[in-house]
């Protein structure tokens, strides 16, 4: 008898890590937030989940001098590198002050993915002087879905 697992956003996904990773940021990297607005890739879903906490954890340096705050968006992509039919899971608001340590999560997402779906992730900068380095992370699920009634996955005899 096997039991539903949970943990780990990573346990359910990898890096989308193009050979070409010149023009944009990996996705396991530090983000900036301070920084101009950016993509910073994507992670392919490799085991059916249920996406049920994103959050955002301040590392490098706290989140200040904004008048408006930096977001960090984590969005579902059907088709990865694709934005078509591209939607929001959850949109993070990175407040003022928020100190190195301190995290910001969207803990009831209950949101499926399905192997070959990808979740893209960037951060639209806030106003101001902002400021702010960290890091991404998620808890995921196990989905009941199975091989033999997902479409994208096909079984080797």
């Amino acid at each position: 008898m096997s039991y539903a697992q949970s943990g780990s956003i990573m346990n359910y996904f990898i890096p989308n890590l193009p050979l070409a990773t010149t023009t944009t940021a990996p996705v396991l990297l530090e983000v900036d937030i301070g920084a101009s607005s950016a993509d910073h890739g994507e992670m392919i879903c490799v085991k059916a989940c249920t996406v049920n906490l994103l959050g955002f954890i301040m590392v490098g340096e706290l989140a200040g001098g904004t008048s408006v705050a930096p977001t960090v968006l984590f969005k579902h992509r059907p088709t990865p590198l694709s934005a078509t039919g591209e939607a929001t899971i959850t949109t993070l608001t990175i407040p003022d002050t928020t100190a190195v340590g301190k995290a910001i999560v969207d803990s009831d997402l209950a949101y499926e993915f399905a192997v070959g779906d990808s979740m893209e992730i960037s951060h639209v900068i806030g106003t101001g002087t902002p400021t702010g380095k960290g890091f991404w992370f998620g808890e995921a699920s196990d989905s009941p879905e199975v091989i033999g009634n997902n479409t994208d996955v096909s079984e080797t005899a």
